[in-house]
Parts: structure tokens; sequence; C-alpha cells
């Protein structure tokens, strides 16, 4: 007769170390009515024999659970390929994708290139028309908000087949990162180091006389920075906006800057660069950075603060990389194989080395391919800038205003 006690000590124990698989729960349930055929063992041998039977079931549980996604992964390539292409709407550099047509063959990319609002502009208008022609786009920050108020984009974690790109684990903070406050349509994989906010004449300034962006309100600076104006759409208004969401400069720091510092409004960048370079202006708000930087590696004496390190932190900035998957696709399964290479390691690694620029929010791959002042440092304060509630320019643009009618210059 089997020792009660003995079998529910063994069962206890037994529920502690065997993984939960359907078919040991279900041995378990029935309060181990199998028990018997241990009655003459003792019981440490009972318990290697249970911890055995774990090892089989959960290995059986894992390699299942491999040839799904595996099997999944394989069907939607081959459907894929019956498809030929995927359409992808993008701004910015795609040098990167020839590294996906070299790993699938017969999956070609059609490229539709143009600038954020005018890529915008084209996929409403083709929509309107019962044309349903982009499958992935990448136009910004701020746009693919807009195709989300249009109800034109489909959740993209459906998408998700590859197991590095479903664990959280593997992104920056743990967690996958969206631009829509549901978590689900504008999908956020770069994270870099903003370069666009300060940049010096390098005769004219030291790199180490700034340390605030309240330091630019200094006497000695009045009449000597050009900003890109904030009015306009472009790296101007989203610098702009990043400060007046920044809880230590707001609305006080802009309306300071355009009502007492006399500054030089400017919409031309190269313009405003050039101006840097000529020393009519030792600083420049709000410009691209990444001009700067190849301003200065041509020889000219410029270059950009590093304002992560300064005493309001930096900002990750997306660098206009998002990811939205259009509804009604023409090619659905195309766009699944690319978005999930674009998200893989080897993706995301092929990305940074497209300009250096793209600092990818995986946190398993090499940042050696990415400029030093890219990349994300460890311990400094960011501010990130691709959260919905910032997406509107308008309570910036009025501080702006307010502040150049009171100094007098038409707003």
């Amino acid at each position: 007769m089997v020792d009660s006690r003995r079998t529910e000590k063994l069962s206890r124990w037994a529920s502690s170390v065997i993984p939960a698989h359907a078919g040991i729960q279900t041995l378990l349930s029935c309060r181990l009515t199998w028990m018997p055929v241990f009655t003459g063992m003792t019981d440490s041998f009972s318990a290697l024999f249970l911890t055995m039977l774990g090892f089989i079931f959960a290995f059986g549980s894992t390699t299942h659970a491999v040839e799904a996604w595996q099997t999944e992964w394989e069907r939607v390539i081959k459907a894929a390929e019956q498809e030929g292409e995927v359409s992808y709407y993008t701004l910015g550099d795609f040098n990167f994708l020839s590294e996906f047509e070299k790993r699938f063959s017969r999956i070609k990319v059609k490229v539709v290139q143009g600038k954020g609002n005018e890529l915008l502009a084209r996929i409403m208008a083709e929509r309107r028309g019962g044309r349903f022609l982009a499958d992935v786009a990448r136009i910004g920050n701020t746009s693919p908000y807009s195709l989300y108020q249009a109800k034109a984009l489909q959740t993209i974690a459906p998408a998700f087949i590859l197991p590095e790109v479903k664990d959280e684990s593997k992104w920056w903070s743990g967690k996958h990162q969206y631009v829509d406050s549901e978590g689900k349509y504008i999908f956020v994989p770069v994270g870099s180091v903003s370069v666009n906010m300060v940049a010096f004449n390098t005769e004219l300034v030291s790199p180490t006389e700034l340390t605030s962006f309240w330091d630019l309100l200094n006497d000695k600076w009045r009449g000597k920075i050009v900003v890109i104006d904030p009015r306009a759409t472009g790296y101007g208004r989203s610098s702009a906006r990043t400060v007046y969401f920044n809880s230590q400069l707001g609305g006080e720091f802009l309306r300071r800057l355009f009502s007492e510092q006399v500054v030089m409004l400017s919409r031309d960048y190269r313009q405003a660069i050039d101006w840097l370079a000529q020393r009519r202006f030792p600083l420049m708000l709000f410009g691209n950075g990444d001009d700067v930087l190849q301003a200065k590696a041509q020889g000219l004496p410029v270059n950009v603060f590093d304002t992560a390190g300064w005493k309001e932190g930096g900002a990750l900035e997306p660098g206009a990389f998002t990811l939205a998957w259009l509804d009604r696709s023409p090619h659905p399964n195309a766009a699944k194989v690319f978005i999930n290479w674009l998200l893989s390691r080897e993706g995301q690694l092929a990305v940074q080395r497209d300009g250096g620029v793209n600092d990818s929010l995986r946190l398993d791959i090499s940042k050696n391919d990415l400029r030093p002042m890219a990349r994300r440092k460890e311990g400094a304060k960011y501010m990130v800038t691709w959260k919905e509630e910032w997406i509107d320019a308008e309570p910036m643009q009025k501080v702006v205003n307010q502040a150049l009618a009171k100094s007098g210059r038409k707003p």
C-alpha cells in the first residue's frame, strides 16, 4: 500500500520542478495515480525519475515551439516570393536595401522616395482613388501619425514572426517603442542622440563654453545666433518642440530666446551653415546636425555640441526612422518578410552601417558602425521625442510668435 503522505510530498515536489506542460499537468491533476510504480523506490530515486521526465516534456515542448515559428516563417517566405515584391515608401537613405535583396533574392523592394509630407499626400491620394499601392512606410515622425488618424494603418505586431524581433527584452528600455499611444501602429526601431540642437564655429566658441541651454541667453550671444525657423516644417520645428516639452526649458526658454536675443531666423539649412563657417554667426540652433558634421569633415571650422552632457540632458530621436504597415497592403507576405528582416539583428546592423547615424534600439548588436556622437551613452539622461502628445507643434509655435511680436518683429 502506497504511503499517502509520501505520495502527496512527491506530488508537490514534482509540481515545482516539472515545467507547466499540458501532459504533465494532467498527470499531476490526477494526484499522481501512477505513483504506485514508485512504491519500492527511495525518495531520491523517485525525484530523479520525475526530473528526467520533466526534461523530456520540456524539450518536446520547446522543440514544438521552435518548429511552429519556423514553419510559419518558411510559409510566409514562400508566399512572399510568389508576390515578388514589397512596396516601400521612404524618405532618407535606403542603401541598406541591397542587403535585404541579397538575402531574399526573389523579393524585390520597390522604392518610392520623397519628403515625408509629399509621401503622405501621395499615399492618401492613392487611397482616395481606390489604389492601395504602399506596403510599408518610413515617412518621418509626424506624417505616419496622420495615416494613423486616417485609419490607414494596420497593427504591426501581427507581422512579427522571428523570436528575436518579438522578444522585447532585446530592445532599449525592455519594450518595443511606438509613436501612437495605443502602442500598436507606428514602430520606432531607432533612437539616436540628437545632434540638431546647437552648432558652433570652432574658431569663435570653445566646446566647453556652454554647459546648459540657458547659457544661450547670456548677453554675449545677443544678435549672434542664427536659428532655423521653428514655424516651418523640418528640423527647426522638431528641435524647438523638443525644447518646449523639456520640463527644464519649456515655453519660458523659448520666450526669452526669441524676445531677448535678437536671433536671425532662417529656413535655409545650407545658408545657415555657410554663415556659421564664415564667422557671421558663432552659434546656430535647430539646424541639420548631420550637415554640420559633413561640413566639419570637409575641413570647415564648425561642429555640434554634445548636449547629452548638458544640464538638461540630451534628446533621443528616431531620425525620421519609424515603421508603419499600411492597411490593405498589396503584398502582405512580402511586407512581413521585410518588416522582420528590417527589425532583426541583421537588418538593424545594416541600417546602422548606412550613414552611421541611426542608433538601433536593439541592445544585442554592435555599435561600432555608428558615429560616436550618435550613440546612446550608458547612464546619460535622455528625453524621447516620439511621444504622441508631442506631435502637435501649435503650442510651441504660439509661444514663438508671441515672443517675436514682443520683440517688435513680424511673427
